[in-house]
């Protein structure tokens, strides 16, 4: 397990640096609530994306895996729109 997450850690850290972004740049734009939702879906969008790549370059990609990353995405999403509903 450890040798799992030291050979995957640099996906950990950037994937975490990608999400960290998101959020810092939906609150430097809170004046803006357009841009916000676009910042918060790209964000998903993103999540999405790099986590199937990752999948792919290491062989291991397969449907339960995308349909995974579709499905935790799409969640993170309605949940941040949902906590945000007031303030979007």
């Amino acid at each position: 397990m450890k040798n799992n997450i030291k050979r995957h850690l640099g996906y950990y850290l950037s994937i975490l640096l990608l999400l960290i972004l998101g959020i810092f740049t939906v609150i430097q734009v809170s004046y803006d609530k357009k841009l916000q939702l676009t910042v918060i879906v790209l964000t998903t969008i993103f999540y999405v994306v790099w986590g199937i790549l990752h999948h792919r370059l290491h062989h291991d990609l397969n449907s339960k895996i995308v349909i995974e990353y579709i499905l935790i995405g799409s969640l993170g999403l309605a949940i941040t729109l949902f906590i945000l509903k007031g303030y979007i």
